[in-house]
């Protein structure tokens, strides 16, 4: 199984390492846009400095996926307000817990970000300018062997649907999975510790606390799926975003990997069409909504997830039995693909009260409110109206209520 393994391996670094005149071109990009950032600066006599960061600088993309973060330095926060005049005029701003820009050049996605120069750590109140120490930790660490293993493991995650840190995605970050690689030494022996992984994992890779009660107080965190301390800053939680599911759903694809190797474990899904099969095997009934992405990508997909939670609690609480919903994230919309179950086919809902031995007093409270009740095992209990006539109209409009791009923005 190991030698399928390693097959299996071999067969992903060639389909997911970008290829040498794949980087060439990316090169050329990513000198211009570099360029054009320096020459503004230059030209404007702003004291800015600026470098490539992220994947590009480490050489840890994704083939076919890469992009091209330029990190400018300021000497303080109110001087990153001055980047609007260093970035190409058809870039658009974007908003983090900074002003950032992002456009295209050459048809290659760039990123222009705003950072201020420190000399502590200590001295840092935007964890974004940290952001500059990661590029050299990893770089310092790597060896062709690991390069190509971040790689595949990015684009294991990817396929397995539990890659990106943003708030609306809680999965793992492109540098979490950097070091989770020099930290083992490679994917495979990864992959051997994660299938024995449960909730509570902690790592350590910078050596700087002797167990997990220690580092807990010390950061000031309460207990994490995975605790994975910066090397770089020992008070940071590089899987800080991550949650429950999406550590799980890593694990599960890492042990089906280790059982039954195959390429298949790093190939792109296409997330809607496996909805839709899976909708008809179960035989669900599909209702889909199309959400325009307006605003900071960000910020409007976190305010739409906790909208979407809203609307599932509204379908459940209308005895609508949802058996899975699953958000597609395309560039400027998202689909929401909701699989029902089960929609009532009573004209009542049984409501439970307290058990009949409460307080005269409390008890009757209750019964002033709901007279006519009976008894449900050793509880009271009455019957609701269902208010519904259509209730696949009502879902559709209950759709349109909650995650309309209009009704995101006026949450």
């Amino acid at each position: 199984m190991v030698n399928k393994a390693n097959n299996v391996i071999n067969r992903a670094y060639k389909s997911f390492v970008p290829s040498t005149v794949e980087l060439s071109v990316l090169k050329k990009t990513a000198e211009k846009a570099l360029k054009a950032v320096v020459d503004a600066a230059s030209d404007l006599s702003i004291d800015a400095h600026a470098d490539f960061g992220g994947s590009y600088a480490k050489g840890t993309s994704v083939r076919g996926k890469s992009d091209i973060d330029i990190f400018v330095s300021f000497n303080s926060e109110k001087e990153t307000a001055l980047l609007k005049k260093l970035v190409p005029k058809n870039f658009i701003e974007q908003r983090g817990t900074r002003r950032y820009y992002r456009g295209r050049i050459n048809s290659v996605s760039v990123e222009i970000v705003p950072v201020v120069k420190f000399s502590r750590i200590e001295d840092v109140s935007n964890s974004i300018d940290l952001s500059v120490l990661h590029a050299g930790y990893i770089k310092q660490r790597l060896n062709e062997k690991l390069r190509k293993d971040i790689i595949i493991l990015k684009q294991f995650c990817k396929a397995s649907g539990c890659y990106g840190s943003e708030t609306f995605r809680h999965g793992f970050s492109g540098y979490s999975l950097e070091l989770l690689i020099i930290h083992y030494g490679g994917i495979l022996p990864l992959f051997s510790s994660v299938s024995s992984w449960k909730p509570n994992v902690f790592i350590d890779p910078g050596k700087h606390f002797s167990d997990t009660e220690s580092a807990i107080k010390t950061m000031k965190i309460n207990a994490a799926p995975i605790i994975l301390v910066d090397p770089t800053n020992q008070k940071r939680n590089v899987c800080g975003s991550l949650n429950i599911e999406n550590l799980a759903r890593f694990v599960l694809e890492v042990k089906k990997f280790l059982l039954t190797p195959s390429i298949k474990f790093f190939e792109d899904k296409d997330e809607e069409k496996r909805v839709r099969i899976a909708s008809k095997k179960r035989g669900t009934k599909l209702f889909e909504y199309s959400t325009n992405i307006m605003g900071p990508r960000d910020r409007f997909l976190s305010m739409y997830n906790k909208a979407l939670l809203k609307l599932l609690d509204e379908l459940s609480n209308n005895g609508i039995g949802v058996y899975d919903s699953t958000p597609v994230y395309y560039d400027r919309n998202v689909k929401l693909l909701i699989e029902v179950e089960s929609m009532p086919i009573t004209k009542t809902k049984r409501i439970l009260g307290p058990e009949v031995w409460l307080s005269t007093k409390n008890f009757n409270m209750f019964l002033k409110e709901h007279a006519d009740t009976y008894t449900y095992g050793s509880s009271a209990a009455y019957d609701k109206e269902y208010r519904i006539n259509d209730f696949k109209g009502f879902i559709r409009a209950k759709l349109k209520e909650y995650i309309a791009s209009e009704a995101i923005l006026k949450s």
